[in-house]
């Protein structure tokens, strides 16, 4: 049988679909990346967004139109709650580790030599307890639960032992990992133990908040096997948007924080979100993003335009900006994010890079850095999920160019 998996959103989903990708592998199932030449979809679903959540509602459509068998999870699922029909069923959120149990095993358990990732993504934790006030999150995915180290320990290993490269820890807010046990594990404990007890070569974290990274996280970032990336969430550079939007930081502490983060690590990759367009942003509040933004040496930015979400706070917000202005705000943020991206990747030209080879491009492979730049590797001769060392010679689009180094 053949089944093809369909994600949309956030590293969590991610995550939990590649899960299941290699689980139903194991089984003797076929993973199809075309859905039409599908038996059978598994869709992960969003609603984080407006957007998203249409693009959740037409892959719904078009299983039924037409008539794939489905199993249909995630947020959106968890927002609306439909009723299984025929031949699609949905799964709310803390439900949907049972689709697994619908594929029985085709025959004798087999090896995963045709794993098409080469860098895993792995659940740590879900739900959150924040509140932000535009996110609808925490109603769909509920209160933090952390996994257990042992059971992380057992996936990482799962990937190391089929010659995974690199693992990437993921959570709807990894910060809050461990909250949820009784005996003092967090974040910080989790880092060491898979450095101890796994051979994993890189380590990578999702977004992490600015207020959990701490002294103690910031010297375990020293390790060379944990990727110099880090992901922290701005959203605003306003310190009244920040208030109304339940953020538990100000813009100076944001600064603070990452100054320390560069003053240690200097080619450190720092990546951020922005949201623009929130209910009552002025130009003034939009300004000090815009000061913000362009103060710190981010290497990418990733945009967002606000949107309503249902059962959020800041949807019933007076002052909603007109769509007009947040596209007018959103493309001169969206310009400055792809010159933050430029001139980040400028910085390693003539430089050496260590780089998974991930896909193959015509005479090109491509592949992820430690620091997270993608790069194009001038070559037909190398092995897809090998690390190499790559020098940056030019700059394409949105890629660093160069070749490998040979050994």
């Amino acid at each position: 049988m053949k089944v093809c998996f369909i994600t949309y959103g956030c590293k969590v989903n991610q995550a939990e679909s590649q899960k299941w990708d290699k689980i139903l592998r194991k089984r003797g199932y076929e993973v199809v990346n075309e859905p039409e030449n599908a038996d059978c979809w598994i869709v992960n679903t969003c609603a984080v967004t407006h957007k998203a959540e249409i693009q959740s509602r037409q892959i719904i459509n078009k299983a039924k139109k037409l008539r794939k068998n489905a199993f249909i999870t995630g947020c959106y699922v968890e927002l609306i709650r439909p009723k299984s029909e025929e031949n699609i069923n949905f799964f709310v959120n803390n439900e949907k580790d049972n689709i697994i149990n619908y594929f029985s095993y085709m025959h004798k358990e087999k090896d995963l030599i045709s794993f098409s990732r080469h860098r895993a993504i792995i659940k740590i934790q879900d739900g959150c307890n924040q509140y932000c006030s535009y996110c609808i999150v925490p109603y769909l995915r509920g209160s933090p639960k952390s996994y257990e180290i042992r059971e992380i320990l057992r996936e990482i290993q799962d990937y190391e032992s089929i010659g995974i490269k690199e693992i990437i820890l993921s959570g709807i807010n990894i910060g809050l990992y461990g909250i949820d046990f009784r005996n003092h594990i967090n974040l910080n404990t989790l880092l060491r133990s898979i450095l101890k007890e796994t051979k994993i070569p890189r380590v990578r974290l999702t977004s992490i908040e600015i207020n959990y990274i701490n002294e103690e996280f910031l010297e375990m970032l020293s390790h060379e096997r944990i990727c110099k990336h880090l992901h922290i969430p701005l959203q605003h550079g306003s310190d009244k948007i920040l208030k109304l939007m339940n953020r538990p930081y100000s813009s100076k502490e944001f600064i603070e924080k990452i100054e320390k983060i560069l003053s240690s690590y200097p080619e450190i990759s720092i990546g951020t979100d922005v949201i623009v367009g929130f209910p009552k942003e002025t130009e003034e509040d939009f300004n000090k993003t815009l000061k913000l933004i362009e103060d710190i040496d981010f290497s990418y930015i990733h945009v967002f335009t606000y949107s309503k979400r249902p059962l959020t706070l800041a949807s019933q917000f007076p002052d909603q900006i007109s769509e007009e202005i947040k596209k007018q705000r959103t493309n001169i943020l969206l310009e400055i994010a792809k010159s933050k991206k430029l001139n980040y990747i400028k910085k390693f030209i003539n430089k050496e890079l260590e780089v998974i080879v991930e896909t193959q491009k015509n005479s090109y492979f491509t592949g992820t850095s430690n620091n997270y730049i993608k790069c194009l590797i001038k070559t037909d001769n190398l092995i897809k999920g090998s690390l190499i060392k790559f020098i940056v010679e030019d700059i394409d689009g949105e890629h660093a160019l160069g070749r490998a180094i040979k050994e």
